[in-house]
């Protein structure tokens, strides 16, 4: 809603500031190393943080603690993307050459005797592996519900999968000269409405070759 931006830093912390800008921003604190990813839910209510530690955190507005952790032996490699999906039913992560889709349920409620047990749950409800390359960028729409997921390799390629059936639904090869570190698509906005063909657009970026807009359709 433009209210509030979130900040991941490479000191470790996740910054929440006032759209403003003014005043000390609330700091939450655990991870180990360098944040790399963040994103807000739907319901803005909470977001989540994932780091070079192997690890991923849930947090809320309302606590200063996470309300749920995922790591230990859980991955192998850094989480290069996570975010909410399909209207913050699940969790989306991509670690090493893996797409990860969880189902979540987060309890808010503190023992304050066991507070190291986690009430909130997580559960594994698809693992998707598209390429033999580690995955360096992730996109899916959390706003409207869409079955499709994009993700960009380290062999250059952008890989378009169908969650619903599990599979890759198309390949391009040779997107960019260099390994795409970010790529977006066209989410839309709750204020203002936009014609159906334009949700067909998203854009990738790679070191030293510029920002590509590609269509979907024609790929």
């Amino acid at each position: 809603d433009g209210k509030q931006i979130l900040c991941g830093l490479g000191d470790r912390s996740v910054l929440l500031y006032n759209s403003r800008l003014t005043g000390s921003p609330t700091a939450y604190i655990g991870h180990d190393k360098p944040v790399s990813s963040i994103s807000w839910s739907l319901c803005r209510q909470w977001w989540l943080s994932a780091a070079e530690d192997l690890s991923l955190r849930i947090w809320t507005n309302s606590c200063s603690e996470p309300a749920i952790i995922m790591g230990g032996n859980m991955f192998s490699k850094p989480i290069r993307g996570a975010l909410f999906y399909y209207l913050d039913k699940f969790i989306l992560l991509t670690s090493g050459p893996s797409v990860y889709l969880y189902l979540y349920n987060l309890d808010l409620t503190r023992d304050d005797i066991k507070r190291y047990k986690q009430r909130s749950v997580i559960k594994l409800a698809s693992c998707l592996t598209p390429s033999a390359s580690d995955i360096t960028a992730l996109s899916a729409v959390n706003d409207f519900i869409s079955y499709i997921v994009l993700v960009c390799c380290s062999d250059r390629s952008i890989q378009v999968l169908d969650m619903n059936k599990g599979a890759v639904a198309s390949v391009l090869p040779d997107a960019h000269s260099r390994a795409i570190h970010c790529i977006t698509q066209n989410k839309g906005s709750t204020f203002t409405s936009q014609a159906p063909e334009s949700y067909n657009l998203f854009l990738t970026s790679a070191l030293t070759d510029g920002v590509k807009m590609w269509d979907l359709r024609t790929m």
